[in-house]
């Protein structure tokens, strides 16, 4: 797909996640019900509201790219063999949504090829919207229509700032942090996290622990197309197979290349130590 019709696409969309981050926002206040799904995480009845409206929005607009969502995975065998593939959180930072903070946020990616090449975050509770569709065209759109361009420049900070889950801090991304000091931590749910490194009121989010293929391909998407990287902690790019299993075995988010390679480094020389250590 071209830049013109990645655009076009985006465009598109930005009414439909406005619509399902607003279903969601309703049912916050609305004694949203709960259950727990197989795997143990939950699931409310706004994630399947906002579903429900972007599966049916997406088919009706796009129907020739199929639909992966968090709620509605396609069979493998329909996403097979196809070389884009539109991805979907309808409600991303659940955990959060149902303790009534305001860091949720709804999905949207285009996959192609592998490659997050498209998205859309909407954090509907503080009513900011961000997308992209390609290098150098990444924004943030108002509530009332007005849209500025995401901040490619980047100014050092003397303390970076450092972002991570809020319900999934796993030891290795602790010990990195650690490593990293002095840094000033924030804990946040959800995708926005991404969303607030390409806007560059962030330096850098790390998930080290696996998560899954929506959670983290419109961020991809957004933050490169604001100037940042998304990197597996192999150092290359994070791939986004919608082919394959569908899950991602941790990555880190900066705002610039040499920030990623940093940190990279930082956790390789992390990781040596303690293997060295764990050998003695």
């Amino acid at each position: 797909m071209n830049l013109s019709s990645r655009r076009e696409l985006v465009e598109a969309l930005v009414p439909v996640i406005r619509k399902a981050g607003r279903a969601a926002l309703v049912l916050q206040d609305d004694h949203v019900a709960v259950r727990a799904k197989p795997d143990g995480s939950p699931v409310t009845s706004a994630d399947l509201a906002s579903n429900e409206i972007l599966h049916a929005a997406c088919l009706e607009l796009f129907p020739a790219i199929p639909v992966v969502s968090e709620e509605d995975s396609l069979a493998f065998e329909a996403r097979r063999d196809s070389d884009s593939v539109l991805v979907i959180d309808p409600l991303d930072g659940t955990k959060e949504f149902i303790k009534g903070r305001d860091e949720f946020a709804v999905n949207i990616a285009l996959v192609e090829n592998g490659h997050a090449s498209a998205g859309l975050i909407y954090a509907p509770a503080r009513d900011r919207l961000f997308f992209s569709y390609g290098g150098g065209f990444a924004f943030e759109q108002t509530g009332g229509g007005q849209r500025r361009s995401l901040p490619r420049p980047f100014t050092p900070r003397h303390h970076p700032i450092a972002l991570v889950s809020r319900s999934h801090l796993d030891p290795r991304t602790k010990a990195l942090l650690a490593a990293l000091q002095p840094c000033n931590v924030e804990e946040i749910g959800s995708s926005l996290k991404f969303a607030l490194v390409a806007a560059a009121e962030a330096d850098f989010y790390l998930r080290l622990a696996p998560t899954m293929i929506w959670d983290c391909a419109a961020g991809q998407a957004i933050i490169e197309a604001a100037g940042g990287v998304v990197l597996q902690t192999d150092g290359t790019s994070l791939s986004c197979d919608c082919k394959g299993k569908l899950k991602q075995n941790g990555f880190i988010a900066a705002r610039t290349p040499q920030l990623a390679a940093r940190l990279i480094a930082t956790m390789r020389e992390l990781e040596t130590t303690s293997t060295g250590q764990t050998r003695q």
